[in-house]
């Protein structure tokens, strides 16, 4: 009888095999997806350019001339892509967990202010706080500290309005997105307490010399300081991710929000920790935006829609950590080009091209690649999400 059951239990000869073989078939249709949306967003955008009278190979010129020509371009290009990395970090987290944290631009916006408010307190002010001499290091390590601040209360509010409100997180992040803009407006604008006194550009003074990131030598817009924060924001977000168990949580959450909470988790509390997190790295972001060595002063428009810029981003990295870099690079080049492209052809050829053409580039991408995996996912399910024979015979005796 025992070896009996033994040999009903005992594996098939050459299982391994198999099992390995429909992984393959699993991974393949995944890894096309993406390709053929790339291919395809490809096709479309030199469509589109040949629309609007611009040679495509030209315009992929100028994308590369603005871009990774040269060191120092490449080192522009890192300096614009740290804060759309860091944003796009603190938004894994949040879709994750489910939370389509449309207000992310607001609290980059936040941010943004967060800092100018600590360069006024710490560094413009001849009464400072508690008679405080900070020192350099002290101004930036407030103006990143208030920074933060401002963005994970923003952030916050927004998720308890919608633990205690009832109010939809995409709801009540566009609210709070223009309330961030139209705050940001007041201070600056038609004599605000910001405004320099007789000046009718809608911006603050220059912050002071103690205020700004050190440089490197030889690259004027890139900063130690950047690079630092960007790779412990990718750690932390990493470590949270794939080592913690609050990440785990998170991952059950975005599943299945009422059976996580019937497990135990506490979804309300996560929601509210989650968009806090993003919010604290949003806020970080819009310090660098006013911090920058070829900024260095509060405008209109701090974040420059860096905020939906990261929304897709991890859309296309299929909220994906490890993508995330990648892709925002991508955007990045992309972004920063497309003002080397605009630029190229009016001076060259004479072609005035819309501002939105780059964003519509963007958007094509995104489009495509989503597409793609509703594709995979509608006709190439993986077999994890395809019933069993044993399940189907149920269904139908029932």
């Amino acid at each position: 009888m025992a070896s009996t059951a033994r040999q009903r239990v005992s594996p098939v000869p050459g299982w391994r095999g198999q099992m390995l073989w429909r992984a393959a078939l699993d991974l393949l249709p995944a890894a096309l997806a993406p390709v053929v949306g790339i291919v395809v967003a490809l096709l479309i955008i030199v469509l589109i350019l040949e629309w609007q009278g611009a040679d495509p190979q030209v315009a992929w010129r100028y994308v590369y001339e603005g871009t990774l020509e040269s060191a120092a371009k490449r080192a522009d290009l890192v300096a614009f892509w740290m804060p759309l990395a860091i944003t796009s970090f603190g938004l894994v987290l949040t879709y994750t967990a489910g939370l389509w944290n449309i207000g992310v631009e607001g609290q980059l916006i936040m941010g943004a202010i967060g800092a100018t408010w600590a360069v006024r307190l710490f560094a413009e002010s001849k009464n400072p706080p508690l008679g405080l001499d900070m020192g350099r290091n002290g101004i930036l390590t407030a103006c990143f500290v208030f920074a933060a601040s401002a963005g994970a209360l923003w952030a916050t509010l927004a998720a308890v309005l919608k633990t205690r409100g009832g109010v939809n997180e995409i709801f009540g992040g566009v609210a709070l997105n223009f309330i961030a803009q139209t705050f940001n407006m007041y201070l600056i604008s038609n004599g605000g307490p910001w405004q320099p006194p007789g000046s009718r550009a809608t911006e603050t003074a220059r912050f002071p010399e103690i205020a700004r990131l050190p440089v490197f030598e030889e690259y004027r817009r890139l900063s130690p300081t950047t690079i630092y924060l960007t790779v412990a924001a990718f750690v932390v977000v990493f470590l949270i991710m794939y080592i913690s168990r609050w990440g785990l949580q998170l991952r059950a959450q975005g599943k299945n929000r009422k059976s996580a909470f019937l497990l135990g988790v506490r979804t309300e509390r996560n929601t509210v920790l989650a968009m806090a997190l993003c919010g604290a790295m949003a806020g970080l972001a819009g310090a660098f935006r006013v911090l920058a060595p070829d900024v260095i002063k509060l405008t209109a428009t701090p974040s420059g829609g860096m905020g939906f810029l990261a929304i897709l981003v991890v859309l296309l990295a299929s909220v994906s950590l490890v993508l995330t870099p990648f892709v925002s690079f991508v955007f990045a080049v992309l972004s920063k080009g497309g003002q080397r492209l605009e630029s190229g052809f009016q001076w060259d050829y004479g072609l005035t091209l819309d501002r939105s053409l780059v964003r519509v580039l963007q958007s094509t991408v995104v489009l495509m690649v989503v597409l793609a995996f509703g594709v995979r996912n509608r006709f190439f399910p993986p077999r994890s999400a395809q019933p069993r024979a044993e399940d189907e015979e149920e269904i139908d005796r029932t």
